[in-house]
């Protein structure tokens, strides 16, 4: 875990406060976290505003139907290419969903080596 043994001491008004919590919210982070992001110039998104629960079941259902052609092809013993071909669209499908995550994907990986 990285060790943060300095502190430091800021006096801000109301507004600077409160937009300092509204900026760490938005980005998913403590006020600390933030601070020391700004700091060393790193790029801080918002959070992306989607909801968590309807995209695992958009993702779940997609799951789903690859399950069902799976058990199709084991009960035949052969893939078609029909298959093959619905297993791929399924998969893009799957990949659009989550494309736009990919940029904040790198950010959780720099908050967790930040945390250790």
């Amino acid at each position: 875990m990285r060790k943060f043994d300095k502190r430091v001491h800021i006096m801000l008004n109301d507004t600077e406060l409160s937009a300092l919590k509204k900026k760490s919210a938005d980005a998913g982070m403590t006020m600390s976290a933030y601070l020391r992001k700004q700091i060393m110039e790193t790029t801080i998104r918002e959070r992306p505003n989607i909801d968590w629960r309807s995209l695992a079941d958009r993702i779940g259902t997609l799951g789903d139907e690859v399950n069902e052609i799976a058990r199709a092809v084991n009960a035949r013993g052969i893939v078609t290419e029909c298959d093959s071909k619905q297993v791929l669209e399924i998969m893009q499908q799957i990949k659009a969903e989550l494309a736009f995550l990919a940029p904040y994907a790198q950010d959780r990986k720099d908050v967790r080596k930040e945390r250790k």
